[in-house]
């Protein structure tokens, strides 16, 4: 059966890309290094997967159909699911961020159809937190050496907007308006952390 691609990303720690089929229930691995010819090593999963994460240790795999209202997450090394999470409104997963909290890893991500972003405790797999926003968002970006997550509200009326957490609280400390009327999307922060660039969209 023929499908497409519905996301790929490199696992580097793994020598593999991993890819999600659009329209197969399953994942690929797909390894790279020169001790062996190209193979494909399928992974059955319960839904359909359009968006994907992997943990800092490239052995779990968080995914989402955006048509669902639960994540799957999957074991690489045991190629089987381990968990499902409660992720509803289309996670945007591929821009997920990780970082301690409590003593414990965490995972942050916007969604595309509610304005929410959800803390997921990667031990658990459970929902431990949803913060409310100014609507959708698309981008989520942060860096080891800032105590903040940055957040857009890409999509509706505030996409002006742009939000700023506090890793420590889970909570909005700051919310920005660098171009009043004009979208805001988009942060990347500079190889150490020092300043973060947001893009301002404009026709010129």
């Amino acid at each position: 059966v023929d499908s497409r691609i519905s996301a790929v990303y490199n696992a580097p720690p793994r020598n593999s890309f991993i890819a999600a089929l659009k329209d197969i229930k399953e994942v690929w691995e797909i390894p790279y290094n020169n001790k062996t010819p190209l193979s494909v090593r399928k992974i059955s999963l319960d839904d359909y997967l359009d968006d994907f994460f992997f943990d800092t240790q490239y052995k779990h795999l968080i995914g989402a159909s955006r048509d669902q209202k639960m994540g799957q997450v999957i074991d690489l090394d045991k190629g089987e699911k381990v968990a499902d999470i409660d992720l509803y409104g289309m996670p945007h997963l591929g821009s997920g961020i990780t970082w301690t909290y409590q003593g414990r890893e965490v995972m942050a991500t916007p969604h595309l159809k509610e304005a929410t972003v959800s803390i997921i405790d990667m031990t658990t797999w459970k929902v431990i937190k949803k913060i409310e926003t100014l609507g959708p968002g698309f981008f989520m970006r942060s860096h080891e050496n800032t105590p903040y997550a940055w957040v857009d509200v890409f999509f509706g009326p505030n996409k002006e907007a742009v939000h700023i957490i506090d890793k420590s609280t889970l909570e909005i400390v700051k919310t920005i308006k660098p171009s009043p009327g004009k979208t805001a999307a988009h942060v990347e922060f500079t190889k150490d952390g020092s300043h973060a660039l947001l893009s301002i969209w404009d026709m010129e």
